[in-house]
């Protein structure tokens, strides 16, 4: 297996850092993938020349992080990486220090929702299709709650994601679903905004349940044109 370098001691937040990025480096230079056990506490402060407090709190990041799992009596394990979950953490963050507002996520949702929906087209399966459809029905149900309802449809289009076959569009359609969310009580809403958007939604599904691409392509940028009159008035752009 592939080591580490030792890390030269620097001040505690320095270096719990640094261990951390130390670790993640050596999960990924060793190929290790979930379930895949991390070396015992003792080698690993051996191999990074840290402590153990340190240590134990780089272990912490990457537990919060989603990278890595103790199980108790057995040792550090790797976890399936969800880059997506990340993500969605991160996102509060992202919307309030990089001044991202609704518009910009419409302008890279109006290209990234029609290629999606048209590789969904051409990829889904049947367990895609059950889980857009049950997400239909909770959009319809609590089409009068707006929490319930946004989290449904952010639940069709990440399934949309994922019905591409293509794991980079699930992790961009999950991210981008996360940052609108935190945007979502920022705009005006009501319950015809949502009946709107509903049609819209079941639009394009019917494309890709029927498989054409071109359509599903042009139902979800209509969509979002739609989507975007309703939520910035007199926006201007060249595409929406």
């Amino acid at each position: 297996m592939a080591t580490v370098e030792i890390i030269a001691p620097v001040r505690r937040e320095t270096l719990v850092e640094a261990i951390a990025e130390k670790l993640i480096q050596y999960i990924g230079a060793n190929r290790l993938r979930r379930g895949d056990k991390l070396p015992s506490e003792r080698e690993m402060v051996k191999m990074t020349g840290a402590s153990r407090l340190p240590l134990r709190e780089a272990l912490c990041i990457l537990k919060g992080l989603g990278i890595v799992e103790s199980m108790h009596g057995k040792g550090v394990f790797v976890k399936k990486l969800d880059i997506a979950a990340v993500f969605g953490m991160l996102s509060p963050l992202l919307r309030t220090q990089t001044d991202i507002d609704v518009g910009h996520v419409f302008d890279v949702r109006f290209f990234l929702d029609a290629g999606v929906a048209e590789a969904a087209a051409a990829n889904r399966s049947e367990e895609n299709l059950r889980a857009m459809r049950e997400a239909l029905d909770g959009m319809r149900e609590n089409i009068d709650r707006q929490d319930a309802y946004v989290r449904y449809d952010m639940d069709f289009h990440q399934e949309l994601g994922r019905s591409t076959g293509n794991p980079v569009f699930q992790i961009m359609m999950t991210s981008i679903s996360d940052l609108l969310n935190e945007l979502q009580f920022f705009y005006d809403d009501s319950i015809e905004y949502r009946g709107g958007a509903l049609i819209e939604h079941e639009e394009i599904f019917d494309a890709v349940e029927k498989q054409d691409g071109p359509r599903a392509q042009a139902a979800a940028r209509e969509h979002l044109r739609n989507a975007a009159e309703r939520i910035l008035p007199g926006k201007k752009s060249d595409h929406l």
